[in-house]
């Protein structure tokens, strides 16, 4: 008597399954209909020279431009020469546009455009970089300047020298073409963003700010063109960072009696802390799948391979099951929660003492929709009952910035601007959430259309050099990055 229903019951959860696995088809089928033409864009009729122009950024790598959180320790003398080296080599630009020096060290250039009532459009990069721990292990010396290899080697290379140079080639050269920008364009180069940026990008966003100046897009570091880096992708990927996230480090301190190491107490501090630390990395923050992160799923799966497409195009149900696999890397894991990362230990001063008191600082990069206050909230909440003090490390603490507009104009326009610079191979442009901190944040008041991205094609090696040894770009990709500056000046500068 029960068989019949059940063989019911089968039947109809086969024929569930069968419209399930229909539904998961034809959206994957539908999405891959809205694939845009990436095909023949209109190619950028501007010819270059690599080789001067690789001669130009390594010169430029020779200034050892290193930032310092105390501007007294600051080579001063280094930016100065460099601002000497820039004005010597694009003579086009300090002829036509207005230079002003910000912050001590800072660099702020305006270039009238035809209709001054228009919003403007800021183009960034940065002058200083990172301390050198090991020169020794490189392959050329750090602040060398060389190009051999096919490459431009050099501290600053991809971070952000190729920046500041890649702008103003691209200005040199649409001056030297007469070109004349619609909108007025201001170039905004920071000496500090290493450290902050507080003294350098933060007073120019303040001194447009108080000029009332409105702004189209801005334009700075962070997201780079990838190839063979996502599964599933065919074709190269422009990741334009729509947002980055934000920061803030929580000293976390425990205090304990002391004594000799022979007769340690039950709980010592450096025991305590280390408890807290394992409390803290067990209990991840919560991944959500939104945001920018969604944004740069759904804008590649018309692109992907078909299986990898039906999972892309049914995020509704297969969503868990992307997160899990993000989660497997640290990269993907960023993009998906506010990461916890213990970044200083100290206690002890010998091996048979006991420490008084240990510190450990923990670095927090907060993803978009969260905050320092919620973040340090949850933090006391997971240790309230380890006696552990939290304190907030003010000086560096930043929310997450607001997400820029990756539907409208203003993207649209940088999409074609990528697409035209590298219309040999046009690339998939999507949207990305920075990991980092930039110098863009304290521009997202001025403009809803904050973007980071610099036009040159980077393997995961090369990335890898960035802050650290063997930093280079090869020289092709930073004229393709010289290209991309050229044709994004034109289009966001258009009326």
């Amino acid at each position: 008597m029960m068989r019949k229903p059940l063989l019911q019951v089968l039947i109809g959860a086969l024929g569930l399954l069968l419209v399930l696995i229909v539904v998961l088809l034809v959206r994957a089928w539908r999405v891959g209909q809205q694939v845009e033409s990436l095909e023949n864009p209109e190619p950028l009729q501007r010819a270059l020279d690599a080789e001067a122009l690789a001669q130009r950024l390594a010169g430029a790598l020779r200034f050892p431009t290193v930032s310092n959180q105390d501007p007294a320790r600051i080579d001063s003398g280094a930016f100065r020469a460099l601002h000497a080296y820039l004005e010597e080599n694009f003579p086009q630009v300090h002829t036509h546009l207005r230079r002003e020096i910000i912050g001590g060290l800072s660099l702020l250039y305006t270039w009238p455009g035809q209709d001054t009532t228009l919003p403007a459009v800021v183009f960034m990069g940065h002058q200083d970089v990172v301390p050198i721990a090991t020169p020794e292990a490189w392959t050329h010396p750090p602040f060398g300047g060389v190009v051999a290899d096919g490459f431009v080697w050099g501290r600053g290379a991809l971070d952000d020298k190729i920046g500041v140079l890649g702008v103003l080639e691209a200005v040199e050269h649409l001056l030297a073409d007469g070109f004349r920008p619609v909108r007025t364009v201001y170039l905004a180069f920071g000496h500090d963003e290493e450290v902050g940026g507080r003294h350098g990008a933060r007073q120019i966003a303040e001194r447009l700010a108080a000029r009332g100046v409105r702004l189209i897009a801005v334009v700075d570091e962070g997201g780079f063109v990838v190839d063979g880096v996502i599964p599933g992708m065919t074709r190269p990927v422009a990741l334009v960072g729509v947002a980055e996230k934000g920061y803030v480090s929580l000293e976390l301190t425990a205090t304990a009696p002391g004594g000799h190491s022979s007769t340690p107490p039950a709980q010592t501090a450096i025991g305590t802390l280390s408890r807290a630390i394992v409390t803290l990395e067990n209990n991840p923050f919560p991944a959500r799948l939104d945001g920018p992160t969604r944004g740069l799923l759904e804008r590649l799966a018309p692109y992907a391979a078909f299986g990898p497409r039906v999972v892309l195009a049914n995020l509704w149900l297969f969503g868990p099951v992307v997160k899990g696999m993000l989660a497997r890397s640290p990269a993907g894991n960023a993009s998906l929660r506010t990461t916890t990362a213990p970044t200083i230990f100290e206690a002890g001063v010998k091996e048979n003492v006991l420490p008084t008191q240990a510190r450990v600082v923990v670095n927090f990069r907060i993803y978009p929709g969260e905050t320092v206050e919620s973040v340090e909230r949850r933090v006391r909440t997971l240790l309230e009952d380890l006696p552990v003090q939290v304190r907030r490390l003010e000086e560096t603490a930043t929310d997450p910035s607001p997400v820029s507009d990756f539907e409208g104009g203003a993207f649209r326009r940088v999409v074609a601007a990528i697409r035209q610079a590298r219309a040999e191979a046009p690339p998939v442009v999507a949207p990305y959430l920075v990991p980092g901190a930039t110098d863009a944040r304290y521009f997202t008041a001025l403009s809803p259309n904050v973007y980071r991205f610099i036009g040159a094609r980077i393997t995961p090696e090369l990335l890898a050099t960035i802050h650290g040894v063997d930093e280079r770009v090869p020289v092709d990709e930073y004229v393709q990055a010289v290209r991309t500056y050229y044709a994004l000046i034109r289009t966001l500068s258009g009326p």
